[in-house]
């Protein structure tokens, strides 16, 4: 495999139940099946529990399919001997991404529980995005969706002539949503990668909600956090909101 040692980066080599590299560093795998990778031990890390199970019964809800079939495709048109899906949450899009050795990373634990047991295809790791145990120009597809642009490690894991696909929001993204919440809803900003653009494809549909699907859109968005109590108590009473999902997805060939 293509992990590696995030104490001295020699490669690991899987052995059972367990991960070893050449110096002896040894890691388990949880029951699940992902390997965690990652050296700190202090504090929570990565999405909730309770933020994770919103955005899994919101995503089996199908609204996001539309995304996940495009993601698909777009990775059926190139090289994809080798894909790694970074931020890769419960794995979602990671098990649709082509890939014939597929890597999903996240800090989230409770994130890749679900994953590892979804899709037994791609070897999840708890790791940062930023310091990845990963080879070096190993990756023939990178993905992140809704996520930091590592961009460093993303350069770094890349093959020459990989490509790297990024998710972001567009401008429109969940905008009637907003305007129920804020007296003054405003447009998502979409900001530049700083990598070679490649392609550019824009995407959307209309969601038709009813109350526990919007209500569970809330809590897997940022807006859950920062929104005010009294803000957020406008939602109680709706027991249905059309929401248009919009999204924005760039093909990059550093």
């Amino acid at each position: 495999m293509l992990l590696r040692c995030p104490v001295c980066q020699k490669e690991l080599i899987r052995n059972g139940r367990s991960a070893l590299c050449a110096n002896g560093h040894s890691f388990d795998y949880a029951k699940q099946g992902y390997l965690n990778l990652y050296l700190s031990r202090g504090g929570s890390h990565g999405d909730s529990k309770e933020s994770v199970a919103a955005r899994t019964r919101f995503l089996n809800r199908g609204c996001y399919s539309f995304l996940k079939e495009h993601l698909r495709q777009l990775s059926e048109q190139y090289n994809h001997s080798v894909t790694v899906d970074l931020a890769c949450g419960e794995g979602y899009y990671t098990a649709a991404l082509a890939g014939d050795d597929k890597y999903g990373f996240d800090l989230s634990k409770d994130a890749l529980k679900h994953a590892a047991k979804a899709d037994p295809s791609t070897a999840y790791t708890v790791a940062s995005i930023f310091a990845l145990p990963f080879a070096d120009s190993n990756a023939d597809i990178v993905t992140t969706c809704f996520a930091p642009i590592a961009k460093e490690e993303i350069i770094r894991i890349l093959k020459p002539g990989g490509i790297f696909i990024a998710v972001t929001p567009a401008e429109d993204h969940l905008f009637e949503l907003k305007q129920v919440l804020y007296e003054q809803p405003y447009e998502n900003t979409v900001d530049e990668i700083g990598l070679p653009l490649k392609d550019e494809i824009r995407i959307s549909e209309v969601m038709h909600l009813d109350h526990e699907g919007l209500m569970d859109l809330f809590a897997m968005t940022p807006y859950f956090y920062h929104t005010s109590e009294k803000d957020r108590r406008k939602l109680d009473g709706l027991d249905h909101l059309d929401v248009k999902a919009s999204f924005v997805i760039r093909i990059c060939q550093p």
